[in-house]
């Protein structure tokens, strides 16, 4: 077990802080790469009727997100490729992000492991858990301000002003409205929810079961 109590309180706020960045990166790609919910917006929103291919173009353009080489120019103008190029960047920010993060988390639960420190176990999950939880509602709280929260973030991620687009010469508006953002927000922050949910609750049942689990421990 580790004695240091400055050691320890380091060791739980990293893996807080790898943890939120991890639930947050995750619930982002399994959002963004859901192709069904992009049909069934198309569907509820009657995209098809002014888009008769938006399935199509949103298929390429979510190739392209994943690492496709190259974007449909028939489907996008020149302005609009710039901007997916600047997100497609933040999409491989975002995945190595989650592959760092999850080295971290593993990283320093397999080293308390290695130390049979089960507190530490239990209050790393709970902290990880507890942060992300605090984290989505404050964000939430936020994003009842949507338009205001939505500008924001394209202020913070992007040093150009290419993702304000037109309806009238920018499909990609058309295709993937405001009312298409918000939605996705909302799936990411119950994904993300769900996922510390279950963190918070790893660790309270390891905390729980601490004085049985302490004792295998001893006799291996």
């Amino acid at each position: 077990m580790i004695k240091s109590r400055k050691s320890r309180l380091v060791l739980i706020s990293l893996f807080a802080v790898f943890a939120l960045t991890m639930y947050l990166m995750s619930a982002v790609r399994i959002t963004a790469f859901d192709g069904n919910m992009y049909a069934g917006f198309f569907r509820a929103n009657e995209i098809y009727t002014k888009l008769p291919d938006a399935s199509e173009r949103a298929e390429n353009l979510l190739n392209y997100l994943k690492g496709g080489r190259e974007i449909n120019a028939s489907y996008f103008n020149e302005k609009e490729i710039t901007h997916l190029q600047d997100v497609k960047g933040l999409f491989s920010l975002s995945s190595m992000l989650l592959f760092l993060s999850m080295v971290f988390c593993l990283g320093i639960i397999g080293y308390a492991f290695f130390k049979k420190d089960l507190p530490l176990i239990a209050y790393c999950l709970i902290a990880g858990g507890a942060l992300t939880l605090v984290f989505i509602i404050l964000i939430s709280l936020l994003s009842l301000r949507f338009e205001w929260l939505f500008v924001k973030f394209h202020e913070l991620l992007f040093s150009n002003s290419l993702w304000l687009m037109n309806p009238s010469t920018d499909k990609i508006i058309v295709l993937l409205p405001e009312s298409f953002f918000k939605m996705a927000a909302k799936r990411i922050f119950l994904t993300a929810g769900a996922l510390s949910f279950g963190m918070l609750t790893a660790g309270l049942i390891v905390k729980y079961m601490e004085k049985k689990l302490n004792g295998v421990f001893k006799q291996h």
